[in-house]
């Protein structure tokens, strides 16, 4: 009997403690991250980790599925550098508004969030600069076929922590699948 016992709990830890890129699983079968599966693994200068999709963030046609939604979501925590900020730019396609949000640890309550829309002539343009509370759904109109470029910094610098949080950005409001919506945060260990 506790041979039994031991298998039962073993099975039970491996279906509750799936790993972060494991949510793609959870996605309706009409929304597709198109965010790099190698996108966080590393951290260049300044803490940019650079361009996270290849594929554009956008409402277009499936294959052979009629129409999909193509958002990001960050497939593993992304962390601050020393300096509390990081950087990453994101590649969207014919869309003209974008909703975006942070999944953060409790502890982590306030973070700043300002996106700037890279032109191909070098201007910058930041059409968001806001205080963001975590798990709150953020809009922001944006230019089709725009590079954004997207600086996280957290506003609680007492912590001496390694501050963490998974980003999402959506072109469409999450009202179309209700199950789908930013969760409390939970890593692979079932914190």
């Amino acid at each position: 009997m506790p041979l039994l016992s031991l298998v039962y709990s073993l099975l039970l830890v491996g279906v509750l403690s799936f790993p972060t890129n494991a949510e793609q699983l959870l996605l309706p079968s009409e929304v597709v991250n198109v965010a790099l599966p190698e996108f966080g693994d590393r951290v260049g200068a300044g803490s940019d980790y650079g361009l996270v999709n290849t594929e554009p963030v956008e409402v277009g046609p499936g294959v052979g599925r009629g129409q999909e939604i193509r958002i990001v979501r960050t497939s593993r925590d992304l962390s601050l550098s020393r300096r509390n900020e990081t950087r990453f730019q994101i590649r969207l396609g014919e869309i003209t508004s974008l909703y975006f949000w942070l999944e953060t640890p409790p502890v982590y309550r306030q973070w700043h969030a300002s996106l700037t829309v890279l032109h191909m002539d070098g201007y910058q343009e930041t059409i968001f600069s806001k205080n963001l509370q975590p798990g709150a759904i953020n809009f922001v109109y944006v230019p089709p076929q725009a590079l954004l470029e997207v600086r996280i910094t957290s506003l609680n610098r007492s912590l001496q922590l390694s501050k963490r949080f998974i980003f999402t950005a959506s072109p469409v409001r999450f009202a179309l699948w209700p199950d789908f919506r930013p969760t409390p945060y939970q890593t692979g260990e079932g914190q």
